[in-house]
Protein backbone atom coordinates (compact mmCIF):
# COMPACT_ATOMS: atom_id res chain seq x y z
CA UNK A 1 0.00 0.00 0.00
CA UNK A 2 2.89 2.71 0.98
CA UNK A 3 5.10 1.83 -2.58
CA UNK A 4 1.68 2.02 -4.41
CA UNK A 5 1.26 5.36 -2.66
CA UNK A 6 4.58 6.74 -3.16
CA UNK A 7 4.24 5.78 -7.09
CA UNK A 8 0.67 7.67 -6.97
CA UNK A 9 1.79 10.73 -5.41
CA UNK A 10 5.00 10.26 -8.17
CA UNK A 11 2.74 10.07 -11.14
CA UNK A 12 1.14 13.49 -10.02
CA UNK A 13 3.95 15.24 -9.52
CA UNK A 14 5.12 14.04 -13.14
CA UNK A 15 2.44 15.51 -14.64
CA UNK A 16 2.48 19.02 -12.64
CA UNK A 17 6.24 19.04 -13.98
CA UNK A 18 5.23 18.38 -17.27
CA UNK A 19 2.57 20.75 -17.41
CA UNK A 20 4.82 23.57 -17.49
CA UNK A 21 7.94 22.11 -18.94
CA UNK A 22 10.07 25.21 -20.54
CA UNK A 23 9.36 26.37 -17.09
CA UNK A 24 10.85 23.76 -14.84
CA UNK A 25 13.71 22.98 -17.29
CA UNK A 26 14.78 26.60 -16.84
CA UNK A 27 15.27 25.14 -12.83
CA UNK A 28 16.73 21.72 -14.17
CA UNK A 29 19.58 23.59 -15.65
CA UNK A 30 20.10 26.04 -13.07
CA UNK A 31 20.49 23.20 -10.64
CA UNK A 32 22.74 21.16 -13.01
CA UNK A 33 24.95 23.93 -13.68
CA UNK A 34 25.30 24.37 -9.85
CA UNK A 35 25.83 20.30 -9.53
CA UNK A 36 28.51 20.47 -12.88
CA UNK A 37 30.39 23.33 -11.31
CA UNK A 38 30.28 21.31 -8.00
CA UNK A 39 31.07 18.18 -9.46
CA UNK A 40 34.26 19.36 -11.04
CA UNK A 41 35.67 21.38 -8.16
CA UNK A 42 35.57 18.01 -6.05
CA UNK A 43 37.04 16.11 -8.72
CA UNK A 44 39.81 18.50 -9.95
CA UNK A 45 41.01 19.13 -6.14
CA UNK A 46 40.65 15.03 -5.58
CA UNK A 47 42.60 14.22 -8.59
CA UNK A 48 45.45 16.75 -8.17
CA UNK A 49 45.73 15.92 -4.38
CA UNK A 50 46.10 11.75 -5.10
CA UNK A 51 48.59 12.60 -7.98
CA UNK A 52 50.45 14.52 -5.75
CA UNK A 53 50.50 12.30 -3.42
CA UNK A 54 50.94 9.15 -4.98
CA UNK A 55 54.03 10.72 -7.29
CA UNK A 56 55.80 11.48 -3.85
CA UNK A 57 55.05 7.56 -2.78
CA UNK A 58 56.07 6.42 -6.40
CA UNK A 59 60.19 8.01 -5.98
CA UNK A 60 60.06 5.00 -2.59
CA UNK A 61 62.18 8.09 -0.84
CA UNK A 62 60.64 9.85 2.40
CA UNK A 63 62.76 12.57 1.98
CA UNK A 64 64.61 14.12 -1.17
CA UNK A 65 67.21 16.61 -1.28
CA UNK A 66 68.43 19.23 -4.08
CA UNK A 67 70.28 22.16 -4.21
CA UNK A 68 68.57 24.98 -1.99
CA UNK A 69 67.71 27.59 -4.95
CA UNK A 70 66.25 24.00 -7.04
CA UNK A 71 63.24 22.99 -5.06
CA UNK A 72 60.64 24.52 -6.91
CA UNK A 73 62.50 22.68 -10.28
CA UNK A 74 62.82 19.49 -8.74
CA UNK A 75 59.34 20.11 -7.76
CA UNK A 76 58.28 20.27 -11.56
CA UNK A 77 60.60 17.52 -12.69
CA UNK A 78 58.90 15.14 -9.93
CA UNK A 79 55.36 16.53 -10.71
CA UNK A 80 55.19 17.52 -14.14
CA UNK A 81 57.90 15.45 -16.25
CA UNK A 82 59.36 18.72 -17.47
CA UNK A 83 63.22 18.41 -18.26
CA UNK A 84 65.84 20.25 -15.48
CA UNK A 85 69.39 20.49 -14.71
CA UNK A 86 70.86 21.26 -11.60
CA UNK A 87 73.56 20.47 -9.24
CA UNK A 88 75.37 20.26 -6.32
CA UNK A 89 78.22 18.97 -4.35
CA UNK A 90 78.71 15.32 -4.09
CA UNK A 91 80.03 15.87 -0.75
CA UNK A 92 76.45 16.65 0.48
CA UNK A 93 75.49 12.71 -0.28
CA UNK A 94 78.67 11.53 1.48
CA UNK A 95 78.00 13.39 4.90
CA UNK A 96 74.53 12.13 5.68
CA UNK A 97 75.03 8.54 3.86
CA UNK A 98 75.50 7.19 7.29
CA UNK A 99 73.13 8.75 9.39
CA UNK A 100 72.07 6.37 12.14
CA UNK A 101 68.73 6.40 10.84
CA UNK A 102 68.61 6.55 7.29
CA UNK A 103 67.86 3.06 5.92
CA UNK A 104 68.79 3.28 2.28
CA UNK A 105 70.64 6.93 0.42
CA UNK A 106 70.86 7.01 -3.30
CA UNK A 107 71.42 10.14 -5.80
CA UNK A 108 70.95 10.81 -9.78
CA UNK A 109 72.35 12.95 -11.49
CA UNK A 110 70.67 15.16 -14.94
CA UNK A 111 72.02 15.82 -17.95
CA UNK A 112 70.74 16.36 -21.21
CA UNK A 113 68.67 15.65 -23.76
CA UNK A 114 68.46 12.39 -25.36
CA UNK A 115 69.28 12.40 -28.89
CA UNK A 116 69.78 8.79 -30.30
CA UNK A 117 71.09 7.83 -34.14
CA UNK A 118 67.22 7.81 -35.23
CA UNK A 119 65.35 10.21 -33.42
CA UNK A 120 65.49 13.13 -31.11
CA UNK A 121 63.77 12.84 -28.14
CA UNK A 122 62.83 16.33 -26.97
CA UNK A 123 61.46 15.66 -23.30
CA UNK A 124 63.69 12.79 -22.24
CA UNK A 125 66.30 13.47 -19.50
CA UNK A 126 69.17 11.60 -19.66
CA UNK A 127 69.86 10.19 -15.43
CA UNK A 128 73.09 8.61 -14.27
CA UNK A 129 71.90 6.15 -11.28
CA UNK A 130 73.79 4.49 -8.93
CA UNK A 131 73.27 0.49 -9.44
CA UNK A 132 74.72 -0.41 -6.16
CA UNK A 133 72.34 1.60 -4.18
CA UNK A 134 69.91 2.48 -5.82
CA UNK A 135 65.38 1.75 -4.57
CA UNK A 136 63.98 4.24 -7.10
CA UNK A 137 64.47 3.41 -10.65
CA UNK A 138 64.74 -0.78 -10.25
CA UNK A 139 61.20 -1.73 -8.51
CA UNK A 140 59.44 0.00 -11.66
CA UNK A 141 61.40 -2.20 -13.98
CA UNK A 142 58.68 -4.11 -16.39
CA UNK A 143 60.75 -7.34 -16.29
CA UNK A 144 62.97 -7.69 -12.94
CA UNK A 145 65.94 -5.36 -12.56
CA UNK A 146 69.16 -6.46 -15.08
CA UNK A 147 72.48 -5.02 -13.83
CA UNK A 148 73.04 -2.76 -16.58
CA UNK A 149 76.31 -3.63 -18.61
CA UNK A 150 79.10 -1.20 -20.32
CA UNK A 151 77.23 1.16 -22.85
CA UNK A 152 73.71 -0.59 -22.06
CA UNK A 153 70.64 1.93 -20.48
CA UNK A 154 66.85 1.65 -19.28
CA UNK A 155 64.33 3.96 -20.61
CA UNK A 156 60.87 5.76 -19.35
CA UNK A 157 57.42 4.36 -20.55
CA UNK A 158 57.35 7.86 -22.85
CA UNK A 159 60.56 7.15 -24.06
CA UNK A 160 60.13 3.52 -24.34
CA UNK A 161 56.87 4.71 -26.81
CA UNK A 162 59.18 6.60 -29.41
CA UNK A 163 62.20 3.96 -29.35
CA UNK A 164 61.51 0.71 -27.91
CA UNK A 165 64.33 -1.57 -26.95
CA UNK A 166 66.63 -0.73 -30.32
CA UNK A 167 70.01 -0.93 -30.18
CA UNK A 168 71.10 1.63 -32.78
CA UNK A 169 70.53 4.67 -30.19
CA UNK A 170 73.31 6.70 -29.26
CA UNK A 171 73.61 9.21 -26.19
CA UNK A 172 76.44 12.10 -26.40
CA UNK A 173 77.78 10.78 -30.02
CA UNK A 174 78.35 7.00 -27.89
CA UNK A 175 76.14 4.02 -28.89
CA UNK A 176 73.91 2.76 -26.55
CA UNK A 177 72.10 -0.47 -26.33
CA UNK A 178 68.42 -0.13 -25.03
CA UNK A 179 68.35 -3.04 -22.76
CA UNK A 180 64.93 -2.30 -20.59
CA UNK A 181 62.20 0.05 -20.04
CA UNK A 182 60.58 1.49 -17.02
CA UNK A 183 56.09 0.76 -16.23
CA UNK A 184 54.83 4.36 -16.28
CA UNK A 185 55.04 5.57 -12.88
CA UNK A 186 53.93 9.31 -13.83
CA UNK A 187 56.76 11.11 -12.41
CA UNK A 188 59.70 12.38 -14.30
CA UNK A 189 60.98 9.12 -14.47
CA UNK A 190 58.41 8.91 -17.43
CA UNK A 191 61.07 11.09 -19.55
CA UNK A 192 64.18 9.29 -18.23
CA UNK A 193 67.06 7.71 -20.03
CA UNK A 194 69.36 5.75 -16.64
CA UNK A 195 72.94 5.48 -17.33
CA UNK A 196 75.11 3.49 -15.73
CA UNK A 197 77.58 5.76 -13.18
CA UNK A 198 80.65 4.21 -14.33
CA UNK A 199 79.85 5.01 -18.19
CA UNK A 200 79.54 9.13 -16.99
CA UNK A 201 83.90 9.10 -17.00
CA UNK A 202 83.52 7.91 -20.95
CA UNK A 203 81.19 10.99 -22.09
CA UNK A 204 83.49 14.50 -22.87
CA UNK A 205 82.56 17.25 -20.63
CA UNK A 206 81.85 19.18 -23.86
CA UNK A 207 78.65 16.70 -24.68
CA UNK A 208 77.20 17.10 -21.25
CA UNK A 209 76.64 20.97 -21.39
CA UNK A 210 76.96 22.42 -17.42
CA UNK A 211 77.92 19.52 -15.40
CA UNK A 212 81.11 18.79 -13.84
CA UNK A 213 82.48 16.19 -12.26
CA UNK A 214 82.02 15.73 -8.84
CA UNK A 215 78.72 16.98 -8.75
CA UNK A 216 75.18 15.40 -8.39
CA UNK A 217 71.73 16.57 -9.03
CA UNK A 218 69.41 14.75 -6.55
CA UNK A 219 69.44 12.54 -3.34
CA UNK A 220 66.70 9.80 -2.24
CA UNK A 221 66.56 9.14 0.98
CA UNK A 222 64.46 5.99 3.02
CA UNK A 223 64.23 6.45 6.43
CA UNK A 224 64.52 3.26 8.93
CA UNK A 225 61.25 1.84 9.87
CA UNK A 226 59.40 3.60 13.06
CA UNK A 227 62.06 6.07 12.37
CA UNK A 228 60.11 9.99 11.62
CA UNK A 229 61.73 11.99 8.65
CA UNK A 230 61.34 15.07 10.44
CA UNK A 231 64.26 13.86 13.06
CA UNK A 232 66.17 12.55 10.11
CA UNK A 233 65.49 16.39 8.94
CA UNK A 234 66.52 17.73 11.54
CA UNK A 235 69.94 15.86 11.60
CA UNK A 236 70.56 16.72 8.18
CA UNK A 237 70.36 20.45 8.66
CA UNK A 238 73.01 20.22 11.07
CA UNK A 239 75.15 18.89 9.36
CA UNK A 240 74.57 20.81 5.90
CA UNK A 241 72.03 24.12 6.62
CA UNK A 242 72.20 24.97 2.96
CA UNK A 243 70.46 22.20 1.13
CA UNK A 244 66.90 22.27 0.36
CA UNK A 245 65.30 19.23 1.89
CA UNK A 246 61.30 17.91 1.14
CA UNK A 247 59.90 15.27 2.49
CA UNK A 248 56.84 13.78 0.99
CA UNK A 249 54.34 15.80 2.63
CA UNK A 250 56.27 18.90 0.81
CA UNK A 251 56.47 17.60 -2.58
CA UNK A 252 53.90 19.79 -4.14
CA UNK A 253 53.81 22.11 -2.17
CA UNK A 254 53.60 25.35 -4.60
CA UNK A 255 50.92 23.29 -6.33
CA UNK A 256 48.55 22.81 -3.11
CA UNK A 257 49.11 26.10 -2.59
CA UNK A 258 48.12 27.65 -6.19
CA UNK A 259 45.57 24.79 -5.88
CA UNK A 260 44.05 26.06 -2.65
CA UNK A 261 43.65 29.74 -4.00
CA UNK A 262 41.36 27.95 -7.49
CA UNK A 263 39.65 26.26 -5.14
CA UNK A 264 38.65 29.50 -3.38
CA UNK A 265 37.06 31.05 -6.55
CA UNK A 266 35.14 27.61 -7.00
CA UNK A 267 33.75 28.39 -3.77
CA UNK A 268 32.32 32.06 -4.39
CA UNK A 269 31.61 30.74 -7.96
CA UNK A 270 29.26 27.87 -6.45
CA UNK A 271 28.04 29.66 -3.59
CA UNK A 272 26.48 32.62 -6.15
CA UNK A 273 25.18 29.22 -8.36
CA UNK A 274 23.83 28.06 -4.96
CA UNK A 275 22.12 31.49 -4.01
CA UNK A 276 20.86 31.79 -7.92
CA UNK A 277 19.34 28.49 -7.83
CA UNK A 278 17.70 28.87 -4.52
CA UNK A 279 16.09 32.11 -5.56
CA UNK A 280 14.96 30.74 -8.96
CA UNK A 281 13.55 27.38 -7.14
CA UNK A 282 11.63 29.58 -4.93
CA UNK A 283 10.33 31.88 -7.65
CA UNK A 284 9.34 29.23 -9.84
CA UNK A 285 7.21 27.39 -6.80
CA UNK A 286 5.99 30.48 -5.81
CA UNK A 287 4.54 31.31 -9.70
CA UNK A 288 3.38 27.12 -9.31
CA UNK A 289 1.47 27.99 -6.19
CA UNK A 290 -0.06 31.36 -7.24
CA UNK A 291 -1.20 29.14 -10.45
CA UNK A 292 -2.37 25.83 -8.95
CA UNK A 293 -4.12 27.64 -5.70
CA UNK A 294 -7.79 26.30 -6.79
CA UNK A 295 -6.68 22.74 -7.84
CA UNK A 296 -5.53 22.82 -4.47
CA UNK A 297 -8.30 24.07 -2.54
CA UNK A 298 -10.78 21.59 -4.21
CA UNK A 299 -8.29 18.58 -3.02
CA UNK A 300 -8.08 19.88 0.74
CA UNK A 301 -12.11 20.46 0.49
CA UNK A 302 -12.59 16.38 -1.00
CA UNK A 303 -10.01 15.48 1.80
CA UNK A 304 -6.81 15.86 1.57
CA UNK A 305 -4.26 16.85 4.17
CA UNK A 306 -2.04 19.53 4.19
CA UNK A 307 0.68 16.68 4.41
CA UNK A 308 -0.71 15.21 0.98
CA UNK A 309 -0.51 18.57 -0.84
CA UNK A 310 3.09 19.11 0.25
CA UNK A 311 4.13 15.79 -0.74
CA UNK A 312 2.51 16.59 -4.16
CA UNK A 313 4.08 19.62 -4.60
CA UNK A 314 7.57 18.79 -3.11
CA UNK A 315 7.83 15.42 -5.06
CA UNK A 316 7.94 17.99 -8.04
CA UNK A 317 10.55 19.75 -6.36
CA UNK A 318 12.56 16.01 -6.05
CA UNK A 319 11.29 14.97 -9.64
CA UNK A 320 12.81 18.67 -11.37
CA UNK A 321 15.76 18.87 -9.26
CA UNK A 322 16.63 15.07 -9.38
CA UNK A 323 16.18 15.65 -12.88
CA UNK A 324 19.12 18.42 -13.31
CA UNK A 325 21.17 16.61 -10.54
CA UNK A 326 22.09 13.49 -13.02
CA UNK A 327 22.87 16.11 -16.07
CA UNK A 328 25.02 18.24 -13.89
CA UNK A 329 26.83 15.21 -12.71
CA UNK A 330 27.49 13.84 -16.19
CA UNK A 331 28.17 17.38 -17.27
CA UNK A 332 31.08 17.95 -14.57
CA UNK A 333 32.47 14.57 -15.46
CA UNK A 334 32.54 15.23 -18.85
CA UNK A 335 34.27 18.67 -18.18
CA UNK A 336 37.09 17.08 -16.22
CA UNK A 337 37.78 14.22 -18.99
CA UNK A 338 37.87 16.97 -22.02
CA UNK A 339 39.67 19.52 -19.86
CA UNK A 340 42.08 17.27 -19.08
CA UNK A 341 44.35 17.19 -22.56
CA UNK A 342 44.15 21.16 -22.57
CA UNK A 343 43.82 22.16 -19.19
CA UNK A 344 47.83 22.32 -18.05
CA UNK A 345 47.69 21.31 -14.34
CA UNK A 346 45.46 18.55 -15.47
CA UNK A 347 47.13 17.03 -18.16
CA UNK A 348 50.69 17.39 -17.07
CA UNK A 349 49.53 15.29 -13.36
CA UNK A 350 47.51 12.98 -15.53
CA UNK A 351 44.06 14.15 -13.81
CA UNK A 352 41.42 12.02 -15.50
CA UNK A 353 37.38 11.44 -14.86
CA UNK A 354 37.18 7.84 -14.45
CA UNK A 355 34.23 5.44 -12.86
CA UNK A 356 35.86 4.98 -9.61
CA UNK A 357 34.10 4.58 -6.29
CA UNK A 358 35.50 7.83 -5.46
CA UNK A 359 33.98 9.45 -8.19
CA UNK A 360 30.72 8.01 -7.86
CA UNK A 361 30.49 9.47 -4.54
CA UNK A 362 31.99 12.76 -5.57
CA UNK A 363 29.13 12.73 -8.32
CA UNK A 364 26.44 11.56 -5.59
CA UNK A 365 27.48 13.97 -2.89
CA UNK A 366 27.37 16.97 -5.14
CA UNK A 367 23.88 16.18 -6.33
CA UNK A 368 22.48 15.62 -3.31
CA UNK A 369 23.95 19.39 -2.74
CA UNK A 370 21.80 20.45 -5.61
CA UNK A 371 18.62 18.23 -4.77
CA UNK A 372 18.60 20.05 -1.26
CA UNK A 373 18.84 23.64 -2.73
CA UNK A 374 16.26 23.31 -4.84
CA UNK A 375 13.78 21.88 -2.01
CA UNK A 376 15.04 24.44 0.18
CA UNK A 377 13.91 27.03 -2.03
CA UNK A 378 10.38 25.21 -2.84
CA UNK A 379 10.08 24.68 0.40
CA UNK A 380 8.30 28.17 1.61
CA UNK A 381 6.04 28.79 -1.15
CA UNK A 382 4.70 24.96 -0.98
CA UNK A 383 4.14 25.05 2.76
CA UNK A 384 2.25 28.61 2.02
CA UNK A 385 0.23 27.03 -0.17
CA UNK A 386 -0.76 23.62 1.58
CA UNK A 387 -2.02 25.93 4.61
CA UNK A 388 -4.31 27.90 3.00
CA UNK A 389 -7.82 27.53 3.78
CA UNK A 390 -9.69 25.43 0.79
CA UNK A 391 -12.75 27.57 0.72
CA UNK A 392 -10.23 30.74 0.46
CA UNK A 393 -8.41 29.32 -2.03
CA UNK A 394 -11.16 28.33 -4.62
CA UNK A 395 -12.43 32.06 -3.78
CA UNK A 396 -9.30 33.55 -4.68
CA UNK A 397 -8.08 31.57 -7.44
Amino acid sequence: MKSRNVHTILAIAWKGVTRKMFRNLILMLAVGLLVALLTFAMLFNKAVEDDIDEASQRLGADIVIVPPEAKGTAEEFILESKIKSFYMDKFVFDDIRDLPDIKQATYHIYLNTLTSGCCSIDEGQVIVFDQDNDFVVAPWLEVGPKELQPGEVYVGSYVYDFLGLINTASLFGKGVKVVGHLQQTRTGLDHGVFMRLDDLSKISPEATGGYQAGKISIIFIKVKDGISPAKVVADIRNINPMVGVMTRGDIGADVRDTLSDILRVFSITILISSLLALLLAWSTFTVLANERRREVGILRAIGAHQIHIMKIFLAEALLISTIGGVVGVVMGHSLIHYLAKDFSLLRTLGAVSSITTGNITIGLIAMGVGIAICLMGAAFPILRLARMEPLLAIKDA
